[in-house]
């Protein structure tokens, strides 16, 4: 992979570029790439350091670290200013997963940045962590990837370029830095209790770990290669980290008594912070897993978001749609039925779709994604299916989809008939609830206009006056008196968003 200088990326169209932002608990990441012949270039890398993970042992980011955290974003907004909003992916980890601000934090970069902020869960930071990795660093056999972030810890096992066991813990070198080194003050104790805090997290798992047998093991992240470079004095040559060499290192810091005494030619000057933390989570993971060295590579969770971004800006593959079909597989969904849904939602979006702001790539894949699993239920039990479904994707692991989308995928499954409750559509970060509202509106009324599963089109056209959806039927339904008391019905249910549908 190959990587020019700060401003010659910038001598080319902007339009053939693709942007990778990463929003983690250390640091901001962001990668500017190409695709040539099929493959892709990293042409431009940019990292600003923020520790947005900083006070995040008391649930929320602190205003110091939530200031850096857009002043950051305005450094990137710049570079990114000519980019489409399809060849834009901005993805974050750990802290904004567990702040009880992120939604503040959100909408506050929303101001400096054009771009949605996904919010991706721990497993699936894990599997792009493996992506980018396989796509740098090609290997046949089988293999550990370990990313000892800010907040958390992300591993993945696989075989060549396919992602197996996916797990993240909530152990990473900034929070165990300040849980167990407050205010830098290192000691054997303080030192011996960070690490069998990370061991006995990890022990549950430790053993699918060690049963994978993976034939090379390495590490990606700053704080991985910080270690590299303090053991080696270098970032340049062999990186290999063995456990003899980090339990040496801890040796060394402990002479130290705190953390002020470390040389910063050994580690820059901001890591200093976090890198205790750090060596007691790599120590504590090399132990109980039984690794006796791996090797440090530069491929994270940035280059696997660029692949993907690739995958579905350049190639039109979106990983998304696969998880929706492997679902309906998976769960028996009506085939027929799902289509049929799904016809009379994108004749429903064909009246409603502009005025609503519907037609966006994400938000129409996220209405066909509730068409061919809204039944996923049915597995459980017909009664209450609609929670049922609702509870299946809440829960379920859905690769490529950010943590707000699946939860608004649940949503439209769990209303998609039957009592809102309009409460629940406001928590959410990178959608407007009178938009996951409106979502709710168009898949209730396609379900509706289909529940007797035949195959004619009940709907002719749908159109807007304020509020009100005038409906124009066709067919044997038009004059049907069962639809028209569906209906009436289904006015007293969207009453509380404030919707009602009409037949002309």
């Amino acid at each position: 992979m190959t990587q020019t200088n700060d401003t010659q990326w910038l001598t080319s169209d902007s339009r053939e570029h693709l942007a990778a932002l990463d929003l983690g608990s250390n640091s901001f990441h962001l990668i500017i790439g190409r695709v040539i012949e099929g493959q892709i270039q990293p042409i431009h890398k940019f990292k600003q350091r923020v520790s947005l993970a900083e006070g995040l042992v008391n649930k929320g980011i602190s205003v110091e670290a939530f200031d850096r955290g857009l002043d950051a974003l305005s450094q990137f907004a710049m570079h990114l200013r000519d980019f489409a909003p399809e060849r834009v992916r901005v993805v974050a980890t750990h802290t904004l997963r567990e702040a009880n601000n992120r939604k503040e934090f959100i909408q506050a970069a929303r101001q400096l940045l054009p771009f949605p902020i996904e919010v991706i869960s721990g497993r699936e930071e894990a599997r792009l962590i493996y992506l980018g990795v396989a796509q740098a660093v090609p290997f046949r056999g089988v293999r550990l990837i370990i990313d000892i972030g800010g907040g958390s810890t992300e591993f993945a096992v696989g075989h060549a370029e396919e992602p197996e066991i996916l797990l993240s813990k909530s152990f990473g070198s900034l929070v165990v830095s300040e849980r167990f080194f407050a205010k830098g003050k290192v000691t054997p104790k303080r030192f011996n209790k960070a690490v069998l805090s990370v061991k006995q997290e990890l022990e549950p798992f430790s053993k699918q770990l060690k049963k994978a047998r993976a034939e090379q093991v390495l590490g990606t992240s700053g704080t991985i290669k910080a270690l590299a470079k303090w053991i080696h004095g270098s970032t340049d040559g062999d990186l290999t980290i063995t456990l003899k060499a980090l339990h040496q290192l801890r040796d060394r810091l402990l002479t130290l008594r705190h953390i002020s005494e470390i040389n910063s030619s050994d580690v820059e000057q901001q890591r200093i912070p976090s890198i205790v933390g750090g060596l007691a989570v790599l120590i504590a993971v090399c132990e109980e897993i039984g690794i006796d060295e791996l090797s440090s590579v530069d491929a994270a969770l940035r280059e696997g978001v660029l692949f993907e971004l690739a995958e579905q800006a350049v190639f039109h593959k979106d990983i998304r749609y696969k998880t929706i079909q492997s679902m309906a597989v998976r769960y028996q969904v009506d085939e027929a039925q799902a289509k049929r849904v799904l016809s009379s939602a994108e004749l429903i979006l064909e009246g409603v779709g502009n005025t609503w702001q519907l037609n966006t790539p994400d938000i129409r894949l996220l209405l066909a994604g509730a068409c061919s699993l809204h039944e996923v239920g049915m597995n459980i039990s017909s009664s209450g299916i609609q929670k049922h479904s609702g509870y299946i994707l809440a829960n379920a692991y859905m690769p490529g989809f950010s943590s707000d989308e699946q939860r608004v995928l649940a949503m439209l499954c769990r209303y998609y008939r039957k009592k809102i409750i309009a409460e629940e559509l406001t928590d959410f970060a990178q959608f407007e609830h009178f938009t996951v509202a409106r979502m709710i509106v168009v898949i209730r009324l396609a379900v509706l206009l289909n529940a007797s599963r035949q195959t004619h089109e009940a709907l002719r056209s749908v159109s807007l006056k304020g509020a009100k959806l005038i409906l124009t039927l066709q067919g044997p339904l038009a004059k049907s008196a069962i639809l028209e008391a569906d209906i009436a019905r289904e006015n007293k249910h969207l009453s509380v968003l404030g919707y009602q549908l009409i037949i002309a």
